[in-house]
């Protein structure tokens, strides 16, 4: 083969291209879903992140799935790239660092399918376990600065697992359902892939019964998504507000800049068990003085602060105006709550509702 048709070999072509756009959109719009579930996760366990890496590996089907497929190394980061700007403008929650995390997630795609030509399962699951991993370290660098060591560690894991069997097992069962079923084809099968010569599934009808896993796996994401959107999640009445109601005479919606006047500064450090940040000025609005003005009934005792993707977090009545007082911090346009001198899991980001009991 000569230089200029080996060049044209490497290139992707218009079907390449218009199947890794059907991939990142499909993915891009999916991964908000996915973030959902991942909420969802951490609400069950109780903590405001980690949990979630449980089902990290979902993101990582896609530029696994537009690899396997278009054949040539680059496919996965393009993929990923392609994915991260589609999630970030159809409401992913991460911001533009998104398109960061799903381009590297892609990269790791292409550089563990490429160590070798004979794709396999385990290959398949290696490249995703090394990819949905890597997401933690790029959280890690960004956000979370103070996490434990042993807790860093413990997400990587998770990450890692899931990877391999949501992200890894679940492209290469999709995979050889789409080519067995002859919905798509492999641009250049490798030996030991799907549609190669040397794999049967390609010429034999799909046996759906081996596929159980693989659907269970579907339809459990998809009715935990729906769970969570329609269930758990709750956006703020506003930018930088929050409905205070419950056990209260007069409920209503505390909107941050109608307060500006009540401002108070605490210095003070987070300290959880995973995350410490160090001392550091918060200036906010008292929270038992947006309680005041809802005039909690006799008898309440506690008051529940929720935010937008379901954690919460309770206390009593009694504490929160002890000092240094609670305070409902302005964030962007989402209200955070801080709790100087206690752990840091009490600390609510995106606070949208306060229920007096």
């Amino acid at each position: 083969m000569n230089a200029a048709a080996e060049r044209t070999r490497r290139r992707l072509d218009v079907r390449d291209l218009v199947l890794v756009a059907l991939l990142s959109a499909a993915g891009g719009v999916l991964s908000t879903y996915v973030g959902y579930l991942g909420n969802l996760v951490n609400r069950l366990f109780g903590v405001p992140f980690g949990a979630g890496q449980l089902i990290a590996g979902l993101h990582i089907v896609w530029p696994l799935l537009a690899r396997a497929l278009v054949g040539r190394f680059g496919s996965g980061t393009l993929t990923g790239l392609t994915k991260g700007v589609v999630e970030l403008f159809s409401g992913g929650t991460h911001g533009a660092v998104i398109v960061l995390v799903s381009g590297i997630e892609g990269l790791f795609v292409d550089l563990g399918l490429g160590l070798s030509r004979r794709r396999s399962l385990v290959l398949t699951m290696l490249a995703g376990a090394l990819a949905s991993a890597s997401n933690v370290l790029i959280f890690q660098a960004i956000y979370f600065s103070g996490v434990e060591a042993a807790f860093l560690w413990m997400m990587i894991g998770l990450a890692f697992v899931s990877g391999a069997v949501f992200g890894g097992y679940m492209a290469w069962d999709l995979e050889r359902v789409l080519v067995a079923s002859r919905i798509l084809r492999p641009r250049n099968p490798t030996p030991g892939a799907p549609g190669s010569a040397d794999a049967a599934p390609a010429a034999r009808p799909v046996a759906w019964w081996r596929r159980i896993v693989l659907f269970a796996l579907v339809a459990a994401f998809l009715g935990g998504s729906v769970y969570y959107y329609l269930e758990v999640a709750a956006p703020a009445p506003a930018p930088g507000s929050a409905r205070v109601a419950g056990a209260v005479s007069t409920p209503y919606t505390f909107a941050y800049d109608d307060f500006v006047a009540e401002e108070e500064t605490a210095r003070t450090e987070l300290r959880g068990s995973a995350t410490y940040v160090p001392p550091a000025d918060y200036t906010g609005v008292p929270l038992d003085i947006v309680l005041e003005h809802a005039r909690p009934t006799p008898g309440a005792e506690r008051v529940r602060v929720v935010a937008s993707d379901g954690y919460e977090v309770a206390l009593p009545l009694s504490d929160i105006a002890a000092e240094p007082r609670c305070l409902l911090v302005l964030e962007g346009s989402s209200l955070r709550l801080v709790v100087p001198g206690r752990d840091g899991s009490l600390w609510v980001r995106g606070v949208v509702r306060l229920v007096v009991e």
